[in-house]
């Protein structure tokens, strides 16, 4: 359900994304994500932070 949530969010500027990367921590009970978008993205990278904020599976987002 929580892949479906935040493939919702990237669909959108799906074709800018270089590459995904999942760490799975069981003894912590969390996954973490790092996106990484291509130079020539044109779109705001704020505006999908504030989707990733608003989901209830997401506890923390920034950018790096």
């Amino acid at each position: 359900m929580r892949v479906a949530a935040v493939w919702q969010v990237l669909m959108p500027v799906a074709r800018d994304i270089e590459r995904v990367r999942i760490v799975t921590n069981s003894e912590r009970g969390f996954e973490d994500m790092t996106i990484s978008f291509a130079d020539s993205f044109s779109g705001s990278l704020n505006t999908i932070l504030r989707k990733f904020e608003k989901m209830t599976c997401v506890a923390t987002a920034e950018l790096c």
